[in-house]
């Protein structure tokens, strides 16, 4: 279980690389809805450049940008099922929302109050977290990435998106990104440990503005501090 339980926290920081990362993509251009769906093709590629002679820091770049983001994530780890996650993003504010086990599960961060909080809407209940805890910054993020000196393998396309992919080597294990050449967002990532490959996937991604109450829990929920209790508990003294 320790092992297990090991792996899903790597798992869990990839994923966190991936959702900031992701939320850099330009927020004025459209969802580009009905591309046809087309086989991916690799071109091998040993400069630092995309293929329409964008720089890589110039692709992070535009991680910079972003003034809206909704897409589905779907997580796949050796020896576990798949789980798809809806993400909503909009400056420092997150929704995430999944299901597990049968229970939704809503997770959000409200960066312009600095509050995060476990909302399961089925027992009409949330928890409020540490913000403290919160993911990073868009650009801190990003820049965490650029620290391993991504290097660019290639091209592919995958469902109609031009993507450059990178490698590049962080303490948890080899990774690689493929990159949305145009948006400078990451369609797919993947990182080999040990264990096996970790993988996530961006799908139906969707640049439209998000309303800010997307970002808020209803007013009738019961909010539980769990900071607050934490901090109120005896200690065990022996």
């Amino acid at each position: 279980m320790v092992e297990k339980s090991r792996k899903w926290t790597l798992f869990v920081g990839l994923l966190l690389v991936a959702v900031i990362v992701s939320a850099g993509c330009i927020g004025e251009t459209p969802t580009e809805e009905g591309e046809a769906s087309q086989a991916s093709t690799t071109e091998t590629s040993t400069a630092t450049s995309g293929d329409e002679g964008t720089s890589l820091s110039d692709i992070f770049g535009k991680a910079k940008g972003i003034t809206s983001v909704k897409y589905d994530m779907v997580m796949t780890a050796p020896g576990e099922p798949s789980v798809t996650s809806t993400v909503w993003v909009k400056g420092d504010n997150r929704r995430m929302e999944m299901t597990a086990e049968g229970q939704k599960m809503i997770t959000i961060i409200n960066g312009d109050k600095q509050e995060m909080y476990m909302y399961y809407p089925g027992e009409n209940m949330a928890m409020k977290m540490d913000f403290g805890q919160a993911p990073e910054s868009a650009v801190e993020e990003a820049a965490s990435i650029e620290q391993y000196n991504p290097t660019v393998i290639g091209t592919e396309t995958i469902d109609g998106k031009l993507c450059t992919v990178v490698e590049y080597a962080s303490p948890e294990g080899s990774a690689k990104m493929w990159i949305w050449q145009k948006h400078g967002f990451p369609i797919r990532m993947e990182m080999t440990t040990p264990e096996g490959t970790l993988r996530v996937e961006f799908k139906n991604v969707d640049f439209g503005d998000i309303p800010d109450s997307t970002f808020e829990l209803p007013a009738d929920v019961e909010i539980m501090d769990l900071q607050s209790m934490m901090e109120s508990m005896p200690s065990n003294g022996v």
